[in-house]
């Protein structure tokens, strides 16, 4: 081989990243189809158990062995039984549900006569992991020419029946979009015109636009039930708001008193205490109304890909999805919206009361700096005064030690008046201690 012609070195994913987008091949089907389809709600890695009842089913049909590796690939597709009573097996894993989808070729069949089920193992599907949320069972026809929804209600029991033209009049389908006796949703697809790949196509479309439709519910209950809490939440932040109103004194910040500032950490406490129970909700919250958005969108993409063409008096998938599913989807959106909201509200309001406590503490602070300021000068004066009376203290008792001395001086004959020695020693005695008084100050700092 030419080493000149190499390609550089590929980037490690490269094969993976361009096989994403073949990791999902559409099942080619015969003109006429049996579809069974169901959709588990799982919780953790049920990976484990979902291979080995695998295992089990191959094992029943007696098909090729298959290793456990290609088993717990995140999608597969399996031959079960070959020839006329072909029947296949197609297994997608996802977030948080798994899909097995069962074809079996219906050539001299009558419509919903006998489920793909039937050819399964005794309880196998109830050993599957998981918690069934879809069941389907989807008929594929050959008809040459168009059916009116009359000559297929009775498939339906008589109930009011949703479809009509798809694939560009290629097709037609038909549903109730309800539970039948056997816990299973019926949809009938009429094959006028369509390849097998664009059949094909067609039924996962139509089967991912149902399973699509049930994921997205499951965010309705629980907004019905976010409702009543998001209320009683609203309501306490709104006594609380009255109640903040209703204690303020910022018009006259001299009037705070402890008692107002108690009054108000405690309204802080419980507006926390409140917020933090909205967010909490809004936690239980997020994903699920998240996730609803997403189904919600892929429902409206698999319908547009179905290529609707109405017919008299019926309802499209469209028309009915935009009536009946529009509707629960919109209350899951205004519940999300409705919890950003009373966050934020709370949030404002808590820092209002935030900055109110902090400016009350700052007055607070301000009148006990005023007030220490004047004990200060009130102390001041009062050593001022202290000091006056020590040095006249220290004048008496110093003039008066001096006296003794200059009379005990007398009578040893020294010739000093003792009257004068007082006189002259008051105010030398008064000058030392002032200046004496002055220098201890100023080296302890006490005066600049």
């Amino acid at each position: 081989m030419n080493k000149s012609n190499l390609l550089p070195e590929p980037y490690p994913l490269r094969q993976a990243l361009n096989d994403e987008v073949h990791s999902r091949p559409t099942e080619a089907l015969w003109p006429q189809e049996r579809v069974s389809h169901i959709a588990l709600l799982v919780q953790g890695n049920v990976t484990p158990d979902l291979v080995a009842q695998l295992q089990v089913l191959v094992d029943y049909c007696g098909s090729k062995p298959v290793l456990n590796d290609e088993l717990a690939a995140p999608q597969v597709s399996l031959s079960l039984c070959g020839g006329e009573s072909a029947l296949r097996l197609r297994v997608e894993r996802h977030n948080e549900f798994i899909t097995l989808t069962f074809f079996e070729r219906a050539d001299h069949a009558i419509v919903f006569d006998r489920p793909v089920t039937r050819r399964l193992p005794p309880s196998w599907m109830a050993s599957l992991p998981g918690i069934m949320l879809v069941a389907i069972e989807l008929f594929v026809q050959k008809t040459d020419s168009p059916r009116e929804p009359r000559s297929v209600a009775g498939y339906f029991d008589g109930n009011t029946l949703i479809g009509g033209m798809i694939a560009n009049g290629a097709g037609q389908v038909f549903s109730d979009l309800r539970i039948a006796d056997r816990g299973a949703t019926r949809i009938l697809i009429c094959n006028l015109k369509m390849g097998s790949r664009q059949l094909g196509r067609v039924v996962q479309r139509t089967i991912e636009m149902e399973t699509y439709r049930m994921m997205a519910l499951l965010s309705f209950p629980v907004a019905r039930a976010t409702l009543p809490k998001l209320s009683s939440y609203e309501d306490r932040l709104v006594k609380l708001a009255t109640e903040m109103a209703a204690t303020s004194k910022s018009e006259d910040l001299a009037e705070v008193t402890n008692e107002d500032v108690e009054l108000d950490r405690k309204l802080l406490s419980h507006l926390t205490d409140l917020a933090a129970k909205v967010e909490q909700l809004s936690a239980e919250n997020r994903v699920r109304f998240t996730a609803a958005e997403a189904y919600t969108d892929l429902v409206k993409k698999r319908i547009t890909e179905l290529k609707e063409i109405p017919m008299v008096g019926m309802q499209t998938f469209g028309e009915f999805m935009d009536r009946r599913l529009g509707p629960a989807m919109k209350t899951c959106t205004w519940t999300a919206r409705r919890q950003d909201e009373l966050a934020a509200r709370i949030s404002r309001v808590t820092q209002l009361l935030r900055t109110r406590v902090e400016i009350e503490r700052e007055s607070q602070n301000q009148r006990l700096l005023t007030s220490m300021d004047k004990r200060a000068k009130v102390q001041l004066r009062l050593q001022e005064t202290v000091e006056g009376l020590s040095i006249v203290a220290i004048s008496y008792y110093g003039a008066s030690l001096i006296g003794y001395l200059a009379k005990g001086a007398k009578e040893l004959g020294v010739a000093v008046s003792p009257d004068l020695a007082i006189a002259v020693a008051i105010p030398t005695i008064a000058v030392f201690a002032y200046f004496s008084m002055q220098a201890m100050k100023k080296r302890m700092g006490l005066k600049a």
